[in-house]
């Protein structure tokens, strides 16, 4: 039997805390007003009171119109707002104000990105590591969109740099592991799973990731303990049950196997891939007709899901239905699984 694992890459994992700039002392009296109000901002920034920073920097600019550094900690705010259009803006100014600010560059690629401008946050990044190469974020997250990219070596490059500039950086490590997982080296990435979990025990997402090389690895005890810590540490995580049932499969406990894919399907009702491994343990245990129910219903969640019409053309072959197991299988064959013709051979 197929199964169909959704294997849970975290990517972009540490959430981005753009930091305000520091206070700053005023000379003339125009400066002494603008600074003031910059200042206040400052501090309201500091208190999470983003509108009221927000008005503050706004006045500095109007009385001073080429405060660079206002515009730069108005474009953080504007961020923390999730103004990103606004915080680009003013990241902009800033930049052409002071053309060598790497805090500003990389701050426009945080907020060019979430606007969905890749192209754009990926220029940034490189423009704030070609002026502070110790910037392990830019480099992170570079590597980043150089792995949505499909650019793994690229990425495991750059990760490797952040890792350089920051030795603790745990979603590094991670996320380079995932790119070796891409690329198929799974003892490094297990590696590098293995450093971030050291680094910071917390992660379940990561436990997750190391269970899935460790699966690849054909290591199902160790595969198993590490989903179980993922579940231990976030009880709602529905894909490291999901993944964990799908260890116990591997280990021939599939009534264990089943009471995960209920956990996962009872915190995500429309887990289609939980319906479809629940359906491959009941098939281990000859329970057929459950086996049709959960397929059904996994292709009543993704109709383009090709392994479940493989594995519903399989349960329908042991209960006498061949030409329904040959539809299923054609329509598996028409969405790219490639041994669905092995079964269909015969069919007419």
């Amino acid at each position: 039997m197929k199964k169909h694992l959704l294997l849970f890459i975290m990517l972009f994992g540490i959430g981005i805390t753009l930091k305000a700039q520091d206070t700053i002392v005023a000379k003339g009296v125009d400066d002494q007003n603008a600074e003031k109000m910059y200042n206040e901002g400052i501090t309201f920034f500091d208190q999470k009171l983003y509108s009221s920073a927000l008005a503050k920097f706004d006045s500095a600019i109007i009385i001073k119109p080429e405060f660079e550094k206002a515009y730069y900690n108005r474009g953080i705010v504007k961020y923390e707002l999730k103004n990103y259009t606004g915080a680009v803006s003013d990241f902009d100014k800033s930049i052409e104000l002071n053309p060598t600010n790497d805090k500003a560059f990389f701050s426009r690629g945080r907020a060019a990105y979430l606007l969905g401008n890749k192209n754009a946050a990926m220029e940034d990044y490189s423009k704030t590591i070609t002026l502070n190469t110790t910037h392990a974020q830019a480099y992170y997250y570079r590597g980043g969109i150089n792995f949505e990219n499909k650019e793994y070596q690229k990425a495991i490059e750059d990760f490797t740099q952040a890792i350089a500039q920051k030795s603790d950086y745990a979603y590094a490590y991670n996320d380079r592991g995932s790119a070796k997982k891409m690329l198929e080296n799974y003892t490094g990435a297990k590696e590098d799973y293995e450093k971030a979990v050291k680094i910071n025990p917390s992660l379940a997402f990561v436990f997750n990731n190391l269970g899935s090389v460790k699966k690849k690895l054909e290591d199902y005890a160790g595969a198993l303990e590490d989903y179980t810590t993922a579940v231990k540490i976030d009880p709602s995580y529905y894909i490291a049950f999901n993944n964990r049932g799908s260890v116990k499969i591997e280990l021939e406990d599939y009534e264990g196997a089943i009471e995960d894919f209920n956990k996962a399907i009872q915190l995500k009702p429309d887990y289609a891939y939980a319906f479809n491994n629940r359906g491959n343990a009941k098939y281990k245990l000859k329970q057929y007709e459950g086996a049709l129910e959960d397929y059904n219903k996994a292709i009543s969640l993704d109709s383009e899901y090709g392994f479940a019409y493989l594995n519903r053309g399989i349960a329908k072959e042991m209960l006498r239905n061949a030409v329904g197991a040959c539809e299923d299988w054609k329509k598996a064959a028409s969405l790219g699984i490639s041994n669905a013709e092995t079964y269909s051979v015969n069919c007419k």
